[in-house]
Parts: structure tokens; sequence; C-alpha cells
């Protein structure tokens, strides 16, 4: 399912791109990045040997996801995606120190 999203946002992206879909102005709330317990998720990813495949879907919550719409669903994931870069960045040059 969550495979389905992830390619249909980015056939999205493409049209878009391509100008072969119409432009949509929308306002993105920005998700607090003081949130602890999805910095603990990260920190464990990062600290863990083996690869994760899709920390992406380990960050993000089912619950969430199947109750908004479609625009909805890729504000939350690009946010989900943007956090989890921040935290790691963040994470790894803590510990590079």
């Amino acid at each position: 399912m969550r495979n389905d999203i992830l390619k249909s946002f980015a056939l999205k992206a493409k049209k878009k791109l391509l100008g072969k879909e119409n432009e949509v102005r929308a306002k993105i709330k920005v998700i607090s990045f003081e949130d602890e317990a999805f910095k603990e998720k990260v920190e464990y990813l990062v600290s863990k040997e083996d690869e994760i495949f899709n920390p992406i879907h380990f960050l993000m919550d089912d619950k969430v996801m199947r109750s908004l719409d479609s625009a909805g669903k890729e504000r939350y994931l690009l946010s989900t995606i943007d956090k989890y870069m921040r935290y790691k960045n963040e994470i790894i040059e803590e510990k590079s120190c």
C-alpha cells in the first residue's frame, strides 16, 4: 500500500516537472522539530548496524496515514523525510565531535 502511495507521489511530481499538471498552491504546516520520540527513533536507526531498507516507513504512523487525504499524505510524507534528514544529520554531527 505504501509503495503505491510513494509511486503516485513520484508520478505527480514528474507531471509537475514536465508541466502536465496544474500547479496547486497550498499552505503547509511545519511539524515541530522538537519531537523527542521521533528523534529517539532516528537515533535508533542511525545506531543500528544492519541496513534499514525503509527508514521512513519505520518513522511514519499508519493510523495517521489512513486518516489523511491524498494531499495530507503527501505533506505528512515530505515532513517526515525532512525531520528524518535534519535529525540524522544532527546526530551524525554530534557523534563526529
